[in-house]
């Protein structure tokens, strides 16, 4: 990246390093909160005068796939104004785990079998299912887990959808990349229409009639 003083940021190897991610993670949820608190500024008042009053900053959720669903956690961990938390495909971070989370949190994902076909490492299986597992079981909130075997990690993405080569390369799963974002929007969309606009979600009551390949979880506290 080039920035408008010329600097350049190059790619650094060391966040391919996990205990280096683990680190970085508390920062860019501080952004997060920063985000927040300029947005709040701008409500009060825009110096356009477009914004001004026009902000609903009590209905505002987090969520992110892989880091960005790090990110999302640990934010939501931190900041009382984030009302909903919805992570994708990633383990949550240590301190997410340690103190758990208060507010509704939805995790999306896939089992096992396939983080193993797409080429994950046992660690990072276990690690990604297990930290997961734990916070929703601690949840003091709504909490929801949906799993979607077949899916590999790019098709939590719109990538599959614009490079269908994907497949061919080994980069994208067997699923169909149409259907994928069918139901990551239906979920994701009803998660936040309930906790966050207090509509009716009927695809968190139960069973989903709608999407029989999907294995489905719900705790109240």
């Amino acid at each position: 990246m080039i920035f408008p003083d010329g600097r350049l940021a190059t790619f650094d190897a060391r966040m391919l390093d996990r205990a280096f991610e683990d680190r970085v993670v508390p920062h860019l949820a501080r952004d997060v909160c920063f985000a927040l608190t300029q947005l709040a500024a701008v409500d009060r008042v825009d110096p356009r005068g477009v914004l001004t009053g026009r902000l609903d900053l009590e209905r505002v959720g987090a969520f992110g796939l892989s880091l960005g669903g790090q990110v999302s956690a640990e934010a939501c961990r931190i900041e009382p104004r984030l009302r909903a938390c919805l992570s994708m495909d990633v383990w949550m971070p240590p301190s997410v785990v340690d103190a758990g989370l208060d507010r509704p949190t939805m995790w999306i994902s896939r089992d096992a079998a396939t983080m193993q076909r797409e080429g994950w490492t046992p660690a990072d299986i276990d690690r990604t299912l297990s930290t997961m597992r734990a916070v929703f079981d601690t949840l003091a909130a709504p909490g929801y887990l949906v799993l979607v075997p077949g899916m590999f990690h790019v098709d939590f993405s719109d990538a599959s959808l614009v490079a269908p080569l994907g497949r061919r390369l080994g980069i994208s799963g067997p699923f169909d990349p149409r259907r994928a974002r069918r139901i990551v929007g239906a979920y994701s969309r009803a998660f936040f229409d309930r906790h966050l606009r207090g509509q009716p979600a009927p695809l968190l009551d139960g069973a989903p009639r709608e999407f029989p390949e999907v294995l489905f979880d719900a705790r109240v506290p």
